[in-house]
């Protein structure tokens, strides 16, 4: 803000009054700073004030120009609106508002530069007010050119590690360097750690390029670390952006300090696995794995890996024993031991052996004892099965009393539980013989009628194998087997003989025989043979009932207690006397119609003391 007063300060106060211009005074306030984003518009203002009794007043706009000389870009007089001065840098690029601010249309970085406003007032004099147009373009995201080689940990000075590039700026970013998220004091001067090499480019369109080369001796520890730059730049108000590139890390080369040597799979080894040793020094690039044998005090070369991986497909108990790596890294110093060994251990199991042996018979009803043995690199532990179900928690197993359910397959396991998947069986026929027993089956039947069809089956156990028969002759049964069990099938049709006599089914073999019958019974309908005997002799207790009947009556008629009266009339009235209901009458005068079945003359007539019926 500037102010400017009458020359004549040292006048007498008389004076002062003489001349009332004196106390004119002009006051002005423009912002020191004004912040723009490079291609936005911009208004640099200019307030004002004259106090007192004022002239005409003037107001313009002024810049330094690239030779140093003052030059008006606009002006305003007499409180008329604005106008923009031909011939100059920014004719056509600003103008000025109702308020007499100058207005930049498109900033540019060339606008970076100090605007002055005066306003001139005649005998009030003038200000002069200077704003500084600061102008910010933010950089293209950073370029990052790691080194592509490998770098040596052996080296006594720092190696060029990468570049990192920010372009098209404005104001000139600044670059620093982090590993694993912490800044990097890199200083500027050489050394033989660390240091970093700036360069900074101002590009023909007035923005600046920045780019920085981080120098630095790798050791072992940085061969995980991640590197990367971070471009901060400033922004209007205050604020800082940031821009950081992708991380990457160093390829180095480095000796070998440290070799490990380990059963990689399976941690617990039974014979027939495939068994995985590596071996790992941590030197780079990775070194070459030399594999030995170690039998006794001579070792055998088994195999050159660069995985450092060896594979022993289906292991036995004779590749149990010591096993040693070498590393071939001509980089470590002497002291590095450069071998490892390590032992592996082969478990397994041998055969099982079973007493009585793989087959045993036992007679029905008697004893015997299943016995299984093995042994191994850790003693077994053993079951008996059969089928799905455990008979026994020990290696010895006895069946008493032996019947036909309990022959069949029997199977000793043996396992090492510490080593799974270490194990073995071995399994024992177990035959029971004698003479058949019949299966219990439902032996008797009911029937509606005959002539039906009904399917018997007859099962039979035994050994040696029983043969079945009927009490059919000409049927041919459907006979089927399974172990020692045997099953016999007909189809029989219903007859009244049957039903009397029955069927059988008989199992025989060289022991013995058994026997099992089925009972038919016809429970609805008539039998053909016996239903008529029946209706025969119904019929005749019928006749002789009738008989005796018509016998009793003729008797009684002949002794007289049996009357038929001659002439009676019989009146079938509702009422008797009504004039309007005549009588009728049924009359038995007639001779045909009193001679009937009992009369006396055989069917003749009778005399008039006769009885009539």
């Amino acid at each position: 803000m500037g102010r400017s007063g009458c020359p004549l300060r040292g006048l007498l106060l008389l004076a002062l009054i003489g001349r009332p211009g004196c106390l004119a005074v002009v006051q002005i306030s423009v912002p020191a700073q004004v912040e723009v984003l490079l291609g936005s518009p911009v208004t640099i203002p200019c307030t004002h004030s004259i106090t007192g009794s004022p002239d005409a007043r003037l107001v313009e706009w002024f810049i330094t120009d690239r030779d140093g000389e003052r030059r008006r870009v606009a002006y305003s007089e007499g409180g008329r609106g604005g106008v923009v001065d031909q011939g100059t840098e920014y004719s056509g690029r600003v103008k000025m508002d109702p308020h007499l601010s100058l207005v930049l249309l498109k900033v540019d970085v060339s606008d970076e530069r100090a605007f002055s406003c005066q306003v001139t007032a005649g005998a009030a004099g003038s200000a002069e007010g200077v704003a500084q147009l600061r102008v910010y373009e933010p950089p293209e995201p950073p370029e990052l050119t790691a080194n592509p080689g490998i770098l040596s940990v052996m080296e006594r000075s720092a190696s060029e590690i990468a570049t990192c590039s920010s372009r098209n700026a404005n104001p000139a970013p600044t670059i620093s360097w982090f590993k694993d998220g912490a800044r990097l004091e890199a200083p500027a001067e050489r050394n033989d750690d660390m240091y970093v090499v700036s360069r900074s480019v101002k590009e023909a369109s007035g923005l600046q390029s920045v780019s920085s080369t981080l120098y630095l001796r790798p050791s072992k520890a940085d061969k995980d670390a991640q590197f990367q730059c971070l471009v901060q730049y400033p922004l209007p108000q205050g604020q800082v952006g940031n821009n950081s590139s992708e991380p990457f890390r160093l390829v180095l080369h480095y000796f070998t300090e440290n070799v490990e040597f380990l059963l990689e799979s399976p941690l617990v080894i039974k014979e027939g696995d495939d068994v995985r040793l590596r071996c790992r020094g941590d030197g780079q690039p990775e070194p070459e794995y030399i594999f030995y044998r170690v039998q006794a005090s001579e070792a055998v070369e088994l195999a050159t890996k660069q995985d450092g991986v060896l594979t022993l497909p289906s292991v036995s108990r004779a590749n149990s024993g010591t096993y040693r790596c070498q590393v071939l890294d001509f980089d470590s110093p002497p002291e590095v031991q450069l071998e490892k060994e390590v032992i592996i251990h082969v478990n397994y199991l041998d055969p099982l052996t079973l007493h009585p042996g793989r087959r045993v018979t036992v007679p029905l009803g008697g004893d015997v004892t299943l016995t299984c043995s093995g042994q191994g690199s850790q003693p077994p532990k053993l079951v008996w099965r059969k089928g799905k179900e455990r008979v026994a928690h020990s290696g010895t197993h006895t069946l008493h009393s032996a019947s036909y359910h309990m022959a069949g397959t029997y199977t000793c396991e043996a396992s090492v539980p510490s080593v799974p998947g270490l194990q073995r069986d071995q399994t024992i026929q177990v035959t029971v013989e004698g003479k058949p027993e019949m299966e219990e089956r439902l032996t008797q039947h009911q029937l509606l009628a005959e002539g039906q069809h009904i399917q018997l089956t007859c099962s039979a156990v035994g050994h040696p194998e029983p043969e079945l028969s009927w009490s059919l002759p000409g049927v041919k049964p459907v006979v089927s087997g399974t172990g020692n069990r045997v099953t016999s099938e007909v189809m029989v049709e219903v007859t009244v003989a049957l039903a009397k006599s029955g069927i059988w089914c008989q199992a025989r073999n060289r022991f013995g025989e058994a026997t099992q019958n089925f009972t038919l019974k016809i429970v609805g309908g008539s039998e053909p043979q016996g239903g008529s005997g029946a209706a025969v002799v119904a019929v005749v207790v019928c006749v002789l009932l009738l008989l005796l009947i018509v016998g009793f009556f003729y008797c009684m008629q002949r002794r007289g207690h049996l009357h038929c009266g001659a002439g009676e009339k019989r009146s079938l009235t509702p009422k008797e006397g009504g004039a309007e209901d005549p009588a009728v009458e049924m009359k038995t005068d007639k001779r045909n119609e009193q001679t009937g079945l009992l009369s006396p003359s055989g069917g003749g007539g009778g005399g008039d003391g006769g009885h009539e019926c």
